[in-house]
């Protein structure tokens, strides 16, 4: 058992970016519910005027990084809060007693700066991080993902009148932002049309199935592959009723299951109206409800 006098927190430096991510992707190729970014995009965030070095910490042991912490910082003027949201320290294996130091570091951070309260999310999906939190003071205040499962070697057919259609960006991408726009108020103007683009040119999309009446796009989805081998996911689902959902659904399954993944995965808000409807549909299609994502709290 290694002492923790054995390890060194350091305070962020662009150099670690690279084995940060490298550290991230052991957990994501391992954790259905998490995702790594690339060197790229983590770059790309850290560049920005709201990102705060103070808020990331490394730990080392001699010149080995073998864990890191972050935190975003956020002040909720309606609620009269200093509010930081983190994940909680990701820590090598064979590392794990660097957790706890690496947290109570932050934590220290996060009380100069006037935070009064931490909030991390979490699953039972992924390891013990549920249990770690729990252990660290943290408590369950809300849900905000129910987690589906479809295992693609039990799906029935589903029977539709409906004919599926591979989504086409120059010429239906004006009507699914529209559309999407109107499903999701909250995403507009550039934010609406990055989103777009990027699903269109996902490098791990494995279908995007649209139904069409004539010019006019009724319903539409996409379906992409994750980090972990042998499960997909269906990132994206627009559609004017539930009966223009569900053949959607089914149909990306059947894809997911032709290109031999095993499992479809999909995120759903239950807070979020539209979404809890939506819940029924993929239950109609096969998909099982397996766990949650939670916030827990902790205060300062």
């Amino acid at each position: 058992m290694l002492a923790m006098t054995d390890y060194t927190i350091k305070p962020y430096n662009e150099s670690y970016i690279e084995k940060q991510v490298e550290i991230g992707t052991h957990f994501a190729n391992k954790w259905i519910a998490y995702g790594q970014s690339s060197v790229e995009q983590v770059k790309e965030r850290y560049a920005r005027d709201d990102f705060d070095p103070d808020t990331r910490l490394y730990c080392f042991r001699g010149e080995e990084m073998v864990g890191y912490i972050g935190a975003n910082v956020v002040e909720v003027e309606e609620e009269k809060v200093k509010r930081a949201q983190s994940r909680l320290a990701f820590v090598l294996p064979g590392h794990e007693g660097a957790f706890d130091l690496l947290f109570d570091q932050l934590q220290s951070v996060l009380k100069d700066k006037g935070v009064d309260e931490i909030e991390t999310p979490q699953t039972e999906l992924n390891d013990n991080y549920y249990e770690l939190a729990e252990k660290l003071g943290f408590s369950k205040t809300r849900t905000v993902t129910d987690i589906f499962f479809c295992d693609t070697s039990k799906i029935q057919p589903f029977e539709s009148d409906y004919t599926l259609v591979d989504y086409n960006h120059e010429t239906d991408a004006e009507q699914v932002a529209k559309q999407l726009g109107e499903t999701y108020p909250n995403l507009a103007g550039d934010n609406l049309t990055n989103y777009v683009n990027r699903i269109a040119e996902n490098e791990n999309l494995l279908g995007y199935k649209v139904i069409k009446e004539g010019d006019e796009i009724l319903a539409y989805g996409a379906a992409t592959a994750t980090q972990n081998e042998g499960y997909a996911q269906i990132s994206l689902l627009i559609g004017k009723n539930s009966e223009l959902k569900k053949p959607i659904i089914a149909g990306l399954v059947s894809k997911i299951k032709e290109d031999g993944f095993k499992q479809v995965v999909v995120y759903l808000n239950p807070q979020t109206p539209v979404e809890k409807e939506e819940m029924e549909d993929f239950k109609a299609v096969g998909f099982e409800k397996t766990a949650s994502y939670d916030i827990l709290t902790k205060k300062l």
